[in-house]
């Protein structure tokens, strides 16, 4: 729930713990007027009985996971982006989220915009800034020709990489990966492992939430685009995190 820190236990229904219970029953259960209270049988106690059969305790690795298309090889997103993940997906009441895409080699990233662009130039091009419509040029140029496209569409890539320029912020190498992790949350994969509670307004949110306090170095809302996912660029160690032990035990 977005204006929610996680609470420590501490035997006393203080404040936060008001706080808590209201901000619940005014995002959660809908109530018109929110009391903060907790009585047996009522709404608010309903729905959290609930919301904890919907959302059983699992394991950080648990809640977000790798779609089953990228390589162990690409599977390097660092423990802390996970975790932040998992705080952004707990927050938001569902049950997980999916990494669909990490880093990429340029000969890959230009095999992929090779491929997108077969399929609809006009949404790639919609996607992508000035430099990466100089390799979608390429393509254009070219797709009707004998030539290798992907090649020289790689090599383009490899110009303006050269340049300091990237195409892409996927394109990466090991070591630079480690200091900044990029990679996508995929809409349709995340809605899957979600279930009924899948909701994209409220785990956008709570991203643009820790984007706000710091713990997300850049994020892109690209739910309405062709890829259909957020990206996220999360510096790992960056700040600290919470107890997870109850996050994700809610």
């Amino acid at each position: 729930m977005s204006g929610v820190n996680p609470l420590v236990v501490d035997g006393v229904a203080g404040p936060a713990t008001f706080n808590a219970i209201y901000e619940f029953q005014r995002q959660v259960v809908q109530l018109l007027l929110p009391d903060g209270r907790m009585s047996p049988g009522g709404m608010t106690f309903e729905k959290l009985n609930e919301m904890a059969k919907l959302h059983p305790a699992h394991s950080i690795s648990e809640v977000v996971s790798y779609k089953s298309t990228v390589p162990p090889n690409r599977r390097l997103v660092s423990p802390y982006s996970i975790a932040v993940v998992a705080w952004a997906v707990r927050k938001a009441g569902m049950n997980g989220a999916v990494i669909t895409d990490t880093f990429r080699t340029a000969d890959e990233q230009a095999r992929l915009m090779y491929e997108n662009a077969r399929k609809d130039l006009r949404a790639q091009y919609a996607l992508y800034g000035k430099f990466g419509d100089l390799v979608l040029d390429v393509y254009k140029e070219n797709s009707g020709k004998s030539q290798d496209v992907v090649s020289l569409m790689r090599k383009k890539i490899e110009e303006l990489y050269e340049k300091g320029v990237k195409v892409s912020n996927h394109i990466s190498r090991n070591d630079d990966y480690e200091n900044l992790n990029v990679f996508d949350i995929g809409v349709g994969s995340t809605k899957s492992v979600s279930g009924q509670t899948f909701s994209k307004k409220r785990f956008g949110s709570e991203l643009n939430e820790l984007k706000k306090r710091g713990y997300i170095k850049k994020l892109l809302d690209e739910t309405e685009k062709s890829n259909q996912c957020w990206h996220l660029e999360i510096v790992p160690n960056s700040l600290p995190l919470p107890d997870f032990n109850r996050v994700l035990v809610r």
